[in-house]
């Protein structure tokens, strides 16, 4: 049986001090009826109010209630594992240590939370509340200390809540051998606040469709009148943000990522991102529809080496995949487009380079395109009066063919090489 210590005022409705009893019991354990001349034993007393209480900002101390009704009151050392609340207004009533038990804290089983007796019993406890359980860690200076620790897969909502973790039981994430609070796909990586571990692979699906383990939706944009400028209104539905600080210097090694999404490929397929653009309805405000906005900026001056996309796609030893592709772009009418947005921009749209860095090709900003070769991949014969625009290059066994600004073509024979 739990028993608590509270102080409390549980605002339910009083039930009088007129609250019917249970028919008290005889010595020949068949109710007793009730009235004039019946004259009751302590054990009959005991056994119709036994449990019962009505106060109003009234106490009860060190009493087992069964059927409790405070208004402003208090109990003290008093066992309310039968008790009921009203959590809401025009909720039904639940039991109190049900409501309590929704989320299990370790803490409920005694975990000693002092960063050196082992907790795991009480963690394991926790944990087998439920087959997804919420699991709370209260804080503690000390921490909690694992000697066996569990699966890092293990299905639940993990509030970690900054704890420090100790023990055997945590495993080694310095080599990728951690358990318990590591995330599975990536067992370097250790949770220190708020962790979910889900599987909607488990519930069944009709046809098409999706089982999501989270989903975070908001509600249209739209004018606001509330607002200065009633047709100005800018919203995110998820913002995620850091800062990578101070304390960066030749040699260290002080790297931040704002969000780290890994797939780990077996037999199955499957992507790592998903970013839908749909075109439900035809926009109106002239503006630019993005699937992924890349962007930044700085002051002048504050020199750094920055990529706004940068692919590595290889294996783990840094060795090279062969079948692997960067970009794949499809059904787009323009699948690339580059811009320089003023005169005195310098640099490249597009760069190549071999093994050891050396360039192999360069398309600058003012288009021109300098490669070590040039590779025609159809030939064609143009015939007189054959349109063309200016600048293409054609060819075929015995000649190449040029379109000049008459928009005609012009010939060079193509000799053996001697």
């Amino acid at each position: 049986m739990r028993r608590f210590t509270l102080l409390f005022a549980l605002s339910l409705p009083s039930l009088a001090l007129a609250q019917t009893a249970p028919q008290p019991i005889g010595p020949t354990g068949l109710p007793v009826p009730i009235g004039p001349g019946v004259i009751w034993s302590p054990d009959m007393w005991k056994a119709a109010f036994e449990g019962y209480v009505t106060t109003s900002n009234g106490a009860a101390t060190n009493t087992a209630l069964k059927y409790p009704i405070l208004t402003g009151g208090s109990a003290t050392g008093t066992d309310l594992s039968a008790a009921t609340v009203v959590p809401f207004s025009g909720a039904s009533s639940v039991g109190l240590g049900k409501r309590l038990g929704e989320t299990a804290s370790v803490q409920d089983f005694a975990a000693a939370a002092d960063g050196v007796t082992p907790d795991d019993a009480a963690v394991l406890a926790a944990f087998a509340t439920s087959p997804v359980p919420e699991v709370n860690f209260p804080y503690t200076a000390r921490g909690y200390f694992l000697a066996t620790g569990m699966p890092n897969n293990t299905l639940g909502i993990y509030r970690l809540n900054g704890n420090a973790f100790s023990g055997a039981g945590v495993g080694t994430p310095e080599t990728g051998a951690s358990r318990f609070n590591a995330t599975y796909t990536n067992p370097y990586n250790v949770t220190t606040n708020l962790k979910y571990e889900f599987d909607p692979a488990a519930l069944p699906e009709k046809n098409n469709v999706t089982n999501q383990g989270i989903s975070v939706e908001c509600r249209p944009n739209r004018p606001n009148p509330g607002n200065p400028n009633p047709n100005r209104n800018w919203v995110a539905c998820m913002y995620r943000g850091m800062d990578t600080g101070t304390g960066g210097a030749p040699g260290t090694s002080i790297n931040s990522e704002v969000d780290n999404d890994v797939l780990n490929l077996s037999s199955n397929s499957g992507t790592d991102y998903e970013i839908d653009v749909n075109f439900n309805g035809r926009v109106l405000d002239g503006g630019v529809s993005r699937a992924l906005f890349l962007t930044g900026g700085g002051g002048a001056g504050n020199n750094t080496t920055s990529v706004a996309l940068d692919i590595m796609h290889s294996a783990y030893d840094g060795s090279w995949l062969p079948w692997t592709t960067g970009i794949s772009i499809r059904e787009a009418t323009d699948e690339i487009e580059l811009y320089r947005t003023q005169a005195i921009e310098a640099g490249y749209f597009l760069r190549a380079f071999d093994q050891n860095g050396a360039e192999l090709s360069h398309l600058d900003k003012m288009g021109n395109l300098s490669v070590q070769g040039l590779q025609l991949m159809a030939s064609s014969t143009p015939t007189v009066g054959t349109g063309c625009k200016k600048g293409t290059i054609s060819f075929d066994d015995s000649y190449l063919y040029v379109c000049t600004s008459a928009l005609t073509y012009k010939r060079v024979a193509l000799g053996a090489m001697q």
